[in-house]
Formats: C-alpha cells, structure tokens, sequence
C-alpha cells in the first residue's frame, strides 16, 4: 500500500460554463492544509472565460499546478473519465465546480483514510445544505421494508434511494455511497473498480455516484468525514432542464440496477416502476398544492421518456439476442 506521507492527490474536477464559481473552488484549493498536487478541469463548455481562470498565472505563483482538457460533448462522467486518464496522484479529489472547501477539508479525510487502511473513499459534508429526511410515501417503503429507528442513514437502498446522515454525526461513520462532487478516493482501488459505467446519458449526469460507490464498496470501506467540511453553490449555469434531469434519474436508475448491481430484469423493472410511481404521485401533489402544473409536472415527461428508452432498449437486447440465436 501506499504510504500516505510520500503519497500526492490529483483533483478531478467537470466544468460547464461556470467561470466564477471554478474560480472561487480554486482559490479554496490553493489555501488547503494538505498540498494539492495537480487540479484536472475537464470543459464540456467553449467558455474563454473558462480557459482565462485556469490560464492565471497566479496559480502557478501558488505552486497548484492547474490543466485544463477540452471533453464534447459535455457530460460529466466522461469528463471526469478523461481527466482520471491523466491524473497520476495515488489519491483522486473528486470535486464539483461549484463547491468551496474550508482550508483543512482535504486534510480531515486524507488523516481517515491513513487511519483506516481498508478505507478506500471518503466523502465530506456540505455545511451549507441539510441531507432531507425521507418523504411520507419513502417512510412507509422503509417501513414495509423493515428499515427502523434512522437505519436508512448512510445506505443505498430498494430503487436506489440514497440517504445522507441527518442529524449530522459528531464522528466518522459508515456510508454505502459517496458523492463525486465531495470526496477523496484512492486511485488503486477507483481502478480495480472498474470506474464508472458507460451508460450514463446527456451532460447532467445523475446517480453516477451510487454506481461508482457500489463498485467501491466491493473493493473496500466507505467512510463519512463529518469534520471534513466544504460548501456548494449550485450555480444555476449550465444546468438542463427537469425534464431532462428525470430522464436521466429513471434511465440511469434502472441501468445501475441492471448491470452494476447485478439484478434481473423483472427486479429492475420492479424497483423503477416503484420510484416511478412514487416520485409521480409526489409531484402531482405538488402541482395540485400549488395549482401549478406546467413546471411540476415537467419531471413526470422526463420519466416516461426514460420509460420508453428502457423499453426499446429490451426490445432491442431480445431481438438482437434472438436474431443471434437463429443464425
């Protein structure tokens, strides 16, 4: 194993048409108590304001040594490919462009990980967000499901329902996911894993990090550093809309499901089916609650386009299966 006091950290970091807020994660890089070695930002933008704020010399002048490669089109999964590609520290920084670290975070999770050999990834808190509580129609799942007295904190669970830690613990403490906007991870075991699938769809990726965290997690621990602390803007630019965001949940959901997890087809279909029909009925009460029902119901479009991908994707795999069989 790699001794951690000789060892270096690559940051990984996708970027979309965000110059400030890349600019601020930056300057929180640069202030760090524990050295950074190289930043990797991977533009799925044509941003000039991009390449201005990686070009500043005042990075060099700091000693953080800052790369930017141009990935289209733009989708997060495959820009953060591209930069694992050429990142050459034992430790990957998987970071968010909108994210701002308080000046120990790297250090809190890099001292976890050396104090726990068979820790392969750690992942901060956000100061500045609350991990929601599950909704009404999630408890009564948990409950059919025999998931008591906040055992869903932490765990990745039924249609992969990812639920953080609220109330915050005081202490490091177990997790079946991490995020990849906040986290610290050993490249080894990100490379024994497997890394991330190939199937995620458009540039908003999403539940690209239950699936590398399920791979994760067959190779080592997964801890929650509640000391390691930094906070997230969500800038609005460069995001999709609603709908496309749904479409992603729902398709990637049932893919994850499939081929990550290992499930079978009728299981797969039975656990997005579930969180269809769920996540529908929550926002169709939303849109009644608030007599409004152009920008509520615009998830529930993005699903049933994601149902019919899945669908033509069956249709396709058996009739290319049957075809084979024939010949």
């Amino acid at each position: 194993m790699v001794s951690l006091s000789n060892s270096s950290i690559s940051a990984i970091v996708p970027t979309i048409g965000r110059p400030e807020s890349l600019r601020q994660l930056l300057e929180s890089l640069e202030f760090q108590t524990q050295r950074i070695n190289e930043v990797i930002i991977a533009d799925g933008s044509d941003s000039s304001e991009t390449a201005s704020v990686v070009s500043d010399p005042r990075w060099q002048r700091v000693g953080l040594n800052v790369t930017r490669i141009c990935v289209h089109p733009p989708n997060a999964v495959d820009q953060r490919k591209a930069a694992i590609k050429l990142a050459t520290g034992d430790f990957l920084l998987f970071l968010d462009d909108d994210v701002v670290l308080e000046r120990d975070c790297v250090e809190r999770m890099f001292e976890l990980l050396e104090a726990n050999p068979d820790v392969v990834g750690a992942t901060a808190h956000f100061s500045n967000q609350q991990w929601p509580k599950p909704t009404k129609l999630w408890h009564l799942y948990l409950f059919l499901s025999r998931v008591r007295n906040g055992g869903w904190q932490g765990r990745v669970l039924g249609p992969l329902l990812r639920f953080g830690y609220n109330p915050v613990p005081e202490e490091a403490a177990s997790t079946e996911w991490l995020g990849t906007g906040n986290s610290l991870v050993r490249h080894l075991a990100y490379d024994q894993s497997g890394g991330f699938s190939d199937f995620f769809l458009y540039r908003s990726t999403i539940n690209e990090d239950i699936d590398l965290s399920l791979k994760l997690t067959k190779v080592g621990r997964l801890l929650f550093c509640p000391s390691a602390r930094m906070a997230h803007h969500r800038a609005s630019e460069g995001r999709v809309s609603r709908a496309v965001a749904a479409e992603d949940d729902l398709f990637n959901r049932f893919c994850i499901l499939r081929w990550t997890v290992g499930k079978g087809l009728v299981l797969s279909l039975f656990f997005v089916t579930l969180y269809l029909g769920v996540e529908t009925i929550s926002h169709l009460a939303l849109a009644i609650r608030r007599w409004s029902f152009g920008d509520s119901l615009e998830p529930v479009r993005g699903y049933l386009r994601a149902v019919r991908r899945i669908m033509r994707g069956i249709w396709w795999d058996r009739t290319r299966t049957t075809m084979t069989e024939t010949r």
